[in-house]
């Protein structure tokens, strides 16, 4: 690199935080201004947003009514499989997908579409296989799904699929992420309230902030990323207003941490497809899980405003105090879930929160992913409704930043490639001293848990025993980040 740039990311959600280790690797001077502060000593408060709730990194397969997003999907998986260590996932190697006979009855022929999406996801696996043999990440195309005959204990059943889908535990990766960010000597500033971006005449950006102190401070930064959720459309519209913003649906929704007391099959997260939608269990270690019904959990849709993309008045009020039925839709959700999964037979709930998932459909079943904006030449945006392509969007981002070096001349085009390659490696390729210690590990992740709100019990892994602990079981709402 001729000239060393200063980089500016705004939001340490996963998609920011990636954002800066990819751009740090790469040989930029990266600084995050994260609007939260961390609870915890020590750590960064990192994913302490809605990225604290995570369902699963898909593989496609829970999409049949969408082939373009079963691919994707797969895509992402692959690459997330590829990008993170094997700690972020505990164990869990597959999903159970379950198709209802009562979507048969009701005429909708949902076996015969999961069959077809399974065929479509064993072609793009094996193309992705035949273009690069790092990508055989769960062994031969031809067994990458498979029908299983019945699932024993849950109810209204037509058929069954095994694909390798499987979920991301967000203090895990919370943790990892906090590492990465030192390792990159990332300049991470903490409670750092964004107030303006604006374009200065040579092509930099001016960016003021309130600092944790409370004082008033600038930078001005070569290219900015903004990845600080639905706030970064305000940002983006605002440094160019004739940026092309999607119609934007927001849905509130309210997922929850269970306890499972009866255990569960580390092997597999499980999701249902009926009624509507479908519903979660997605156990997460041997003693919580996190579970969603659509028809309990969806409280709320609402578009985003397309001129403004100014957040809507009642998400704000709800994430800040709370829902009115936040309590009867959870004890609705866990009993309807508790007649699909037997692990939930005797589960509690331990705790409730509230999220807005970003689509750009009105139907869930259908989910597009929003991906990567170039606002203007050197500034970014990164919009991420699923974790699942959290890195194969960031190698976008950075391939995008890396094309602005080229062009004004502090990179040099023959070294794109590798630059490209050397930030995408492994997270935690040579893993901290205290990573191989159980205890000191759960140690850290506990911090997270703290910073993120979370139980604390989703520090441990698959395998991990811990005494009895102290629950308190009341409804938590987690804000949306709304810089």
């Amino acid at each position: 690199m001729k000239r060393k740039e200063l980089h500016v990311v705004i939001g340490g959600g996963v998609a920011g935080c990636l954002a800066a280790i990819t751009r740090s690797r790469a040989g930029y001077h990266v600084v995050v201004l994260e609007k939260e502060r961390a609870r915890s000593p020590g750590t960064y408060p990192v994913c302490t947003q809605t990225s604290n709730i995570v369902s699963e990194n898909h593989s496609g397969a829970e999409y049949p009514f969408d082939p373009q997003s079963a691919r994707d999907c797969l895509d992402g998986r692959i690459v997330n499989e590829r990008f993170f260590p094997e700690l972020i996932y505990g164990g869990k190697t597959y999903s159970r997908i379950i198709a209802s006979r009562s979507m048969m009855e009701a005429g909708h022929d949902i076996v015969g579409q999961c069959r077809t999406n399974m065929g479509i996801i064993r072609s793009h696996y094996a193309q992705r296989c035949a273009e690069d043999p790092a990508n055989v990440v769960f062994g031969a195309p031809a067994t990458i799904c498979r029908e299983v005959p019945d699932v024993r204990g849950v109810h209204d059943v037509a058929a069954a699929f095994l694909t390798p889908q499987r979920g991301m535990n967000p203090v895990l990766v919370a943790t990892v992420l906090d590492w990465e960010l030192r390792q990159c000597g990332v300049d991470f500033r903490e409670g750092s309230t964004v107030t303006t971006v604006n374009r200065l005449e040579d092509g930099r950006y001016a960016i003021e902030y309130i600092g944790a102190d409370g004082v008033l401070e600038s930078l001005v930064a070569d290219q900015i990323s903004l990845c600080a959720a639905t706030a970064a459309f305000r940002m983006a519209r605002k440094l160019n207003p004739a940026l092309e913003v999607p119609r934007l649906f927001m849905a509130l929704r309210e997922i929850l941490y269970v306890d499972l007391p009866d255990g569960t099959d580390k092997n597999f997260t499980c999701l249902k497809l009926e009624d509507s939608y479908g519903g979660m269990l997605s156990p997460l270690n041997d003693h919580c899980a996190m579970i969603y019904h659509p028809p309990a959990a969806h409280i709320m849709n609402l578009v985003m405003a397309p001129d403004t993309c100014e957040f809507p008045e009642e998400y704000v009020y709800y994430l800040r105090h709370g829902h009115p039925e936040m309590r009867g839709r959870a004890v609705w959700m866990l009993h309807r879930l508790r007649d699909f999964y037997p692990e939930l037979a005797r589960s509690k709930i331990l705790g409730t929160y509230l999220k807005v998932a970003i689509n750009t459909v009105s139907d869930s079943r259908v989910r597009r992913n929003i991906g990567v904006f170039s606002v203007h030449p050197g500034a970014t945006m990164t919009v991420l409704p699923k974790w699942t392509m959290c890195a194969v969007n960031a190698r976008k981002e950075l391939a995008l930043a890396l094309q602005h070096s080229v062009a004004v001349g502090n990179v040099e085009p023959d070294d794109v490639p590798e630059l490209l390659a050397e930030s995408m490696r492994t997270c935690w390729r040579t893993r901290p001293a205290w990573a191989n210690d159980d205890e000191a590990l759960t140690g850290h992740a506990k911090k997270h848990a703290i910073n993120m709100a979370v139980p604390e019990v989703l520090a441990l892994r698959f395998g991990d025993h811990v005494a009895p602990v102290t629950i308190d079981r009341a409804p938590v709402a987690m804000a949306e980040d709304n810089r």
